[in-house]
């Protein structure tokens, strides 16, 4: 169990990290229009991308496998 709990943290930062890293990238975009939003609702957005992106992740590898 403990390396199961280690395997999805570490998971769960690199998906942190892409999505940063993804945010960054579109942000330096000067074709794309973002709505402003209040810092809660950033922070949902945030934890949305995260959440999603780790389930797909752990989707694919799991029928990699």
């Amino acid at each position: 169990m403990r390396g199961n709990l280690k395997e999805n943290l570490s998971l769960l930062l690199f998906l942190f990290v892409a999505a940063v890293v993804l945010w960054f990238i579109l942000s330096r975009m000067r074709f794309l229009v973002f709505i402003p939003v209040s810092l809660g609702g950033f922070i949902l957005f945030v934890i949305v991308v995260i959440v999603v992106l780790y389930l797909v992740l752990e989707y694919l590898l799991e029928r990699s496998w």
